[in-house]
């Protein structure tokens, strides 16, 4: 499996932050500790694994706990930006959630990748936004693009082994990927997974310590239920007084 991560090194004084993105090949499931002093030696020099005490790694404000965090899984995936040592900013809050494409058999099997938009290169080369360590892979074997209507499509590069979507053979010119359907290059076969979030329900409070959510109706209610009631959940009640 190989993921792309970047490496923030701690800031000093006014300096910016120094940052490195690593390429990183290891087995899907391998745990962060395993790669945690190379992540650190790469963006701050082989002496900053060298100082006795352990690397520290951040993403965002979560500190990450090197043995029960693998590679490969979130927040560990393709894209992802790590901070060492020190607690990074949090990432701004943004209703668009990128698709993205989940390796689900191959040597890179358990690898997730962000789709943030434009054209995602795949292919056996380092250079590529996508890399899979599967031999039967071309260097830049097929590209997804992600379009401003957040529509994606694949089209082959001109592979020697060929690309199919769905068991149908995609050639260069670009083809719809719906999510759930899964494209097959080499012995690796990829899935697209929608970035929509799912939809959230309105609450609002009541006045008495209470949260009201309404339920959207969905069809016939059961027997003894109303249909879109709203029900409640306890919220804390700072204020020491109860209803009158």
């Amino acid at each position: 499996m190989q993921i792309r991560l970047t490496v923030l090194a701690p800031r000093s004084g006014q300096t910016p932050a120094r940052s490195c993105d690593v390429l990183v090949t290891a087995p899907a499931g391998t745990a962060l500790a395993a790669v945690a002093s190379q992540l650190a030696a790469a963006v701050s020099g082989p002496e900053s694994s060298q100082g006795g005490g352990a690397v520290v790694l951040f993403a965002g404000r979560e500190r990450l706990d090197g043995h029960r965090i693998a590679l490969g899984e979130p927040p560990l995936v393709d894209g992802a930006v790590l901070s060492l040592q020190v607690p990074g900013d949090d990432e701004a809050t943004d209703d668009a959630v990128p698709a993205q494409l989940h390796v689900v058999a191959g040597p890179d099997a358990g690898g997730v990748h962000l789709l943030h938009g434009g054209q995602i290169r795949i292919g056996r080369s380092a250079d590529a936004d996508v890399p899979l360590d599967d031999p039967d892979v071309s260097r830049l074997h097929c590209a997804v693009t992600v379009s401003d209507d957040g529509r994606v499509s694949v089209a082959d590069l001109g592979s020697t082994n060929g690309t199919s979507l769905d068991g149908v053979e995609v050639r260069e010119r670009p083809v719809r990927l719906a999510p759930g359907a899964l494209l097959r290059l080499g012995e690796s076969t990829l899935r697209l997974t929608s970035g929509s979030r799912p939809a959230t329900l309105p609450t609002a409070p009541d006045g008495e310590g209470h949260l009201r959510v309404t339920r959207a109706e969905t069809g016939a209610a059961a027997p003894g239920q109303g249909t879109g009631a709203p029900f409640a959940a306890r919220t804390p009640d700072h204020g020491g007084q109860g209803p009158g």
